[in-house]
C-alpha cells in the first residue's frame, strides 16, 4: 500500500530539506553495533550516513524500486556493506524480521497515514528490549517547502494515541529538528515481552 503523499522531489533537494548531521547525532546511537531498521529510505538520506557510522547491520525497506536502486547506488558510493535493501510492502506484509531482534527503528516522515498503528505495532515487535523507536515528520507550527497536508501530519499526541496500548513508552526527548521537522523517540519497555 503506497503511503498518501509519497512523492518525492529531486534527490539534492530533499536532502537540503534536513539537517542531517544533526538528526544521526539526535538519535544517540548505541556505542556497540547496533542493529537498525529504517522503513521507507528514500533515496538512503539517512541510511547510508547512519551505515558510515554504525559497524552493526542495517536493515531498508521501501516499496519503489526507483528509490532503493538510488539508495544501493548511494550506498555503493560510500563503500558501506552493511545494508540490507528490501523492495517489501511493510504495511501489507510486515519486515519479516525476527521478533525481539532489532535495537533501533525509523520512522521518518511515514507516519501521516490513517494507518499509522501498523508501523508502530511492527516496530514494537521486532525492537528487543529498551530499543528506540525514532520518528521524524514534518512540522505543523512553521511553513514548509514539502510535506503532506498540515491536518494529517502527526504530533506528538497522535503518536501517543497511536501506541496506546503497545509496548512502547515516551522516552520524553521530543524535539524540535531544524528547520521544517521535529522528533520523538519511544522505547520498547524493559518488561514487557517476559
Amino acid at each position: 500500500m503506497k503511503v498518501e503523499n509519497s512523492g518525492m522531489p529531486e534527490e539534492s533537494y530533499w536532502n537540503s530539506l534536513f539537517n542531517i548531521d544533526s538528526i544521526i547525532e539526535w538519535l544517540a546511537l548505541p556505542k556497540e553495533a547496533a542493529t537498525i531498521v529504517e522503513i521507507g529510505c528514500g533515496y538512503g538520506t539517512f541510511t547510508v550516513p547512519l551505515a558510515v557510522r554504525s559497524a552493526g547491520d542495517i536493515y531498508t525497506f521501501d516499496i519503489e524500486p526507483s528509490m532503493l536502486e538510488v539508495a544501493k547506488s548511494n550506498a555503493r558510493k560510500a563503500g558501506v556493506s552493511n545494508i540490507n535493501f528490501a523492495l517489501r510492502d511493510v504495511l501489507e506484509r510486515g519486515t519479516g524480521l525476527e521478533s525481539d531482534s532489532i535495537d533501533m527503528v525509523l520512522l521518518f516522515n511515514i507516519l501521516h497515514l490513517r494507518e499509522k498503528r501498523i508501523f508502530l505495532e511492527e516496530a514494537a515487535r521486532i525492537l528487543k528490549h529498551g530499543g528506540t523507536v525514532a520518528i521524524i515528520h514534518w512540522r505543523k507550527d512553521v511553513a514548509t517547502p514539502r510535506g503532506p497536508a498540515v491536518n494529517t501530519r502527526p504530533d506528538q499526541e497522535r503518536i501517543l494515541n497511536a501506541i496506546d496500548g503497545l509496548t512502547l513508552d515516551y522516552r520524553g526527548t521530543s524535539k524540535i529538528l531544524e528547520p521544517y521537522h521535529w522528533g520523538m523517540q519511544l522505547i520498547q519497555k524493559a518488561d514487557s515481552k517476559l
